[in-house]
């Protein structure tokens, strides 16, 4: 993994061995590729390609973004089912088993205008992959803002991501092996390798704010249990639902029902291409099997060995429950 200054540093820039050696404003490239894999914000990797501003005045902002009393964050890490979460939320919220059309992009906030939030009405749904301090997290503290956390294993994760990055023919995980995004995602440098770091936030975040109401759901139990969990959101979101309606919304947010569900979002771009040339988002990409326990098509015994090892080091200390099968 090598890395280059965004501001045009000259070639044969060294190598960075350790996320720490690459500084802010940095480039982060895998091999000899010259696409960008990520992007360094403030010691953080980002994804390479930019929101409408640049990353540092679209961090800026959203640390100032002025939250509402009622507003709800959904925070995860890549594809740890914030798309399920998120639609469960908003059929709770709507108080009826029906998908909002509005796609969930809508309102992840680093990568839209922020300033279009406020003409959207309340209560808002917002989400986010950052990381909580690169987030409105003093305004979070000041409303208790309601956060609902969602975290999967990391064997699903890495296969998960993998499949997702590399159904994008632009991105530079598009030509790569699985074997080499693998050690990416366990031992890179770069935003796919920020798991662990990403749950350390966000317990860091619930145990210096003991006050503000959050609430973190694993993939697995959802998927194992998921009426149990449409009624415990239910009641850490404070509505008073019915059973039979948690039913309906647990069915409807089943992963083939998800699926359907994506084809009848309002594209965030016009029908085929938006104002760049880019083709329209096809929202049903997010959902690919929703399994637990894929990992096992992918990884060899060895692989699985060395990540168990990987995971128990890097996992002391947190309280979250990995569920492999």
């Amino acid at each position: 993994m090598s890395f280059q200054s965004a501001e045009a540093a000259p070639d044969g820039q060294s190598t960075a061995d350790a996320q720490n050696e690459a500084p802010t404003g940095s480039f982060i490239y895998w091999g000899q590729d010259p696409r960008p894999l990520s992007y360094v914000l403030e010691g953080w990797p980002v994804p390479a390609k930019c929101p409408p501003k640049s990353w540092e005045d679209h961090a800026a902002a959203l640390r100032k973004l002025p939250l509402r009393d009622d507003d709800i964050f959904v925070l995860a890490f890549p594809k740890a089912g914030t798309h399920w979460l998120w639609e469960v939320i908003s059929m709770l919220k709507q108080g009826k088993a029906e998908y909002d059309v509005r796609p969930k992009e809508h309102f992840m906030v680093e990568s839209i205008e922020l300033d279009k939030l406020d003409s959207v009405p309340s209560p808002r749904l917002l989400n986010s992959h950052l990381p909580v301090f690169m987030l409105p997290w003093q305004e979070m503290k000041e409303r208790r803002t309601k956060v609902v956390h969602v975290y999967r294993n990391p064997k699903d994760t890495c296969v998960s991501y993998y499949y997702h990055l590399k159904s994008n023919e632009d991105h530079v995980v598009h030509d790569m092996e699985f074997n080499d995004f693998f050690d990416l995602f366990f031992e890179g440098d770069s935003h796919p390798s920020l798991y662990f770091k990403h749950l350390k936030q966000a317990l860091t975040f619930t145990s210096e704010n003991e006050d503000v109401p959050f609430l973190s759901l694993s993939f697995e139990d959802m998927k194992k249990k998921p009426i149990e969990n449409v009624k415990k959101l239910a009641i850490f979101l404070e509505l008073n639902v019915s059973d039979s309606l948690c039913e309906e919304i647990a069915d409807a947010c089943s992963f083939n029902n998800l699926k359907k569900g994506a084809e009848l979002k309002v594209p965030v771009r016009p029908p085929d291409k938006d104002d760049d040339g880019e083709k329209k988002m096809n929202y049903s990409r997010f959902y690919r099997k929703g399994e637990i326990g894929d990992w096992k098509n992918y990884f060899t015994v060895a692989m699985s060995e060395k990540t168990d090892a990987i995971i128990k080091e890097r996992m002391e200390g947190l309280p979250y429950d990995l569920q492999y099968s």
